[in-house]
């Protein structure tokens, strides 16, 4: 472990006949320092406190989208700032916006490979894509491991992981790795209490036992689609065969809910080892302004609706279609953002635009309605913009996302499905009531008062792998 003056605490106090003065800002903050942070040096008449931090190698790691990897990048940058040495491990294309902030990076997947499985139409298929992400992620578990247990050899090394970097677990098991998880939606957690929406299930109207015995089968399935050849490569590792998947796949040490309790109630049967810290608001720093000509579109009025259905969304013509058609039949202008343009018509009517790239922070405030699948980083980046939304979910957690949303009273649903330009429009109308609005700013100023949640996502890593035994770093006398 590597010592050094902490960057955010650290300071030094000097004790004169037994009353201490500061010398920094340090003073307020001594006494709740951690144990193994702090170290008295006696020099006569004199008594100094040097302030140290145990810094962590932190290895980052994550698949999906775009909603899947900044909540790891937005860490990975308050790790850094806390003087912590920080690597993602993550698909290629990140690779450019994870040293644009400092962080190292390793490659999790190639390019081809993400594509391969995030590119397949029936990724999106609600029922198909379970055995098409088995089939995948199964022939790559074994190199992923070799990469992350590699990376974690080094003393000091912390994961933080997706759950669905199985990997990273095998690693925390076999060589003892602090691992936690980041979920950044309820709907992963499962529960009996308050089960979410699952796609073509509403478990919420199921009797208990009834929940129970899905969660059950849900775990079978996943035994049957990857635990049985996990337990292959356990079994090789010296390791246990693993059991009910979708609850062991999370650590259990911390498990960080990157959603407030408002959104997401903890429950009695959720991991003891979850903690909740809010919703992240980074959203790539890719961008710092709109593109000048959106910006002039949404200086215009009336403001527009924009229609965007996630960043590994290949398959979305249907969607933008029946969008610029809900727009010319109640006249208003929109923004079909995606950056596939052989998504878009080809003809798009006047007042109707198309945009590769926007940041959703910059983007959304100007807007009236935000269209989207359901993704939990565009749910959230839209209830900080406080607009109401209209969500058109396809698959996994987007059905409850959109449930929740709902009942906050600030949007609409309508099934991707069996979506049409006249269920848009009134799904649109609704959304645009004045009162719908109000609901959304009482949200959108509620979340102004909410503290950054990396900050305390740090802490918890810090004191997670403190627990792992006594403080390493020394100071010479």
């Amino acid at each position: 472990m590597q010592a050094k003056p902490c960057p955010l605490i650290g300071g030094y106090l000097i004790s004169r006949g037994g009353r201490t003065k500061a010398r920094s800002p340090a003073t307020r903050f001594h006494r709740r320092l951690p144990p193994g942070w702090t170290r008295w040096i006696h020099t006569g008449f004199f008594r100094l406190t040097v302030v140290f931090q145990e810094l962590m190698r932190v290895i980052l790691t994550s698949l999906g989208s775009d909603g899947d990897h900044f909540p790891y990048i937005g860490l990975g940058i308050a790790l850094r700032h806390r003087g912590h040495s920080v690597t993602l491990v993550a698909a290629a294309h990140y690779e450019s916006l994870a040293r644009s902030q400092d962080l190292d990076f390793e490659s999790l997947l190639s390019e081809a490979e993400h594509d391969e499985l995030f590119g397949h139409p029936n990724f999106w298929h609600p029922l198909k894509t379970a055995p098409l992400a088995a089939r995948w992620g199964v022939k790559l578990i074994e190199r992923q491991y070799a990469l992350l247990s590699n990376l974690a050899a080094n003393p000091g090394t912390v994961l933080v992981a997706n759950p669905a970097v199985y990997a990273a677990k095998l690693v925390h098991e076999v060589h003892g790795n602090p691992l936690a998880n980041l979920v950044p939606q309820p709907w992963l957690i499962p529960t009996v209490q308050a089960p979410p929406v699952m796609p073509h299930f509403d478990l919420a109207r199921w009797p208990k036992p009834a929940v129970r015995l899905f969660w059950r089968a849900l775990d079978g399935v996943g035994h049957v689609l990857v635990g049985r050849h996990l337990n292959r490569l356990r079994k090789r590792l010296g390791l246990p065969p693993g059991r009910r998947m979708f609850r062991s796949w999370f650590s259990p040490q911390l498990v960080l809910g990157l959603f407030p309790a408002w959104y997401g109630a903890p429950q009695d049967d959720w991991p003891p080892a979850v903690q909740l810290v809010g919703f992240p608001r980074f959203d790539g720093g890719r961008m710092r302004e709109l593109p000048e000509s959106v910006q002039e579109f949404c200086r215009s009025s009336p403001p527009p609706i924009t229609f965007t259905f996630g960043t590994e969304m290949r398959h979305s013509a249907d969607l933008f279609r029946i969008s610029a058609a809900a727009c010319a039949t109640l006249g208003r202008r929109g923004i079909l953002l995606t950056k596939y343009r052989d998504q878009v018509p080809t003809n798009l009517p006047p007042g109707i635009i198309h945009c590769d790239f926007a940041p959703f922070q910059k983007l959304f405030p100007l807007c009236a309605v935000v269209v989207h699948h359901g993704g939990i980083g565009t749910t959230a980046q839209g209830l900080f913009a406080g607009v109401p939304q209209v969500f058109l979910p396809i698959s996994f957690d987007q059905m409850d996302n959109a449930a929740r949303v709902q009942r906050l009273g600030a949007g609409e649903r309508v099934s991707a499905n069996v979506a049409r330009p006249e269920l848009l429009v009134a799904a649109l109308r609704r959304a645009l009531e004045p009162e719908v609005r109000v609901r959304c700013q009482i949200i959108r100023d509620r979340l102004a008062r909410e503290a950054d949640p990396f900050p305390a996502a740090v802490g918890s890593i810090e004191k997670m792998d403190e627990a792992k035994g006594d403080a390493k770093a020394v100071v010479q006398e």
